[in-house]
């Protein structure tokens, strides 16, 4: 099982409905693609000032599952503009 995890700061200007609309999109794309096995996301809680603004935990079957992932229009749309900066790692786990 392939896990990717996305931390992200948002722009000082994001207004509340665009990260609204950002949780929504990352929340319907289980329904949408199938080869996501489960996604958990939410906003930091403020605990450490070096914290990133948001985070994103992705579960796919395989390495292939995530690639068609990368290039699939549901996750090409996802709502960006809001985004100031990211990053991500991936890396295999056994079983689910």
């Amino acid at each position: 099982m392939l896990i990717h995890c996305l931390t992200l700061r948002f722009t000082r200007t994001a207004t509340e409905a665009e990260i609204e609309a950002f949780r929504t999109a990352l929340a319907a794309l289980p329904d949408e693609l199938d080869f996501i096995v489960r996604i958990r996301q939410g906003r930091d809680l403020g605990e450490r000032p070096t914290n990133a603004d948001y985070g994103v935990v992705m579960e796919f079957e395989s390495a292939e599952d995530f690639h068609a992932y990368l290039t699939h229009p549901a996750h090409l749309a996802l709502p960006r503009s809001h985004v100031e900066s990211l990053q991500s790692v991936q890396f295999m786990v056994d079983g689910g």
